[in-house]
């Protein structure tokens, strides 16, 4: 039977591509972030996630592998053992070395990619909820990007302001980037419903 009583640090920079890539999927955040006040078992977080435990039985192996989560108890509870993690540390800094093995720009694609993944989980359990999609396409020269930057991120602070403890988790997911098209820059997808 396994029974260590670990801390988690406050912070753990992570460095290594392995890691990188397992902290950055949003179910993984989430787990990373429930196992840091206690130990708790795959169980218990699908319980509170809202899925069957298969469904995130992977996600807690790949934290452990590249050592974002420990093993820190085991119970032999008769037919089945039960296993406790907990996370290393309470918060995780992404950082990359100079070698650019890691496009940061591909990364953060792929955050979005990962984050909206999990949302159409979401939706298709719960659907309920309002979705409002945007996709638009425009030609934007150099020298107008940071300006268009700022404006966004204006706009992403007024959206925090909507936090309420009661209300329901709703992300905000706005993107620049580059794209290879033959759409007129007027064309646009909307989904407000």
């Amino acid at each position: 039977m396994t029974n260590i009583n670990i801390k988690p640090r406050k912070l753990l920079v992570l460095a290594k591509g392995s890691q990188i890539k397992a902290y950055v999927h949003p179910t993984r955040i989430a787990i990373l972030r429930m196992l840091v006040n206690k130990k708790r078992t795959v169980s218990n977080v699908a319980k509170e996630l809202g899925v069957h435990p298969a469904n995130i039985t992977h996600h807690f192996k790949l934290l452990e592998k590249v050592g974002l989560i420990r093993l820190v108890e085991t119970r032999d509870i008769g037919k089945n053992i039960e296993k406790y993690y907990r996370s290393l540390a309470r918060n995780f800094v992404v950082s990359f070395d100079k070698s650019g093995k890691i496009s940061r720009k591909a990364l953060a694609l792929s955050i979005l990619r990962n984050d909206l993944s999990t949302a159409i989980n979401t939706v298709k359990r719960d659907d309920k909820h309002q979705v409002i999609a945007v996709i638009k396409i425009a030609r934007i020269l150099s020298r107008d990007v940071k300006p268009l930057q700022r404006k966004i991120m204006k706009l992403i602070k007024e959206f925090a302001q909507y936090d309420s403890a009661k209300g329901k988790a709703y992300t905000i997911n706005i993107s620049v980037y580059p794209n290879e098209t033959n759409f007129p820059s007027r064309e646009e997808i909307i989904i407000d419903k």
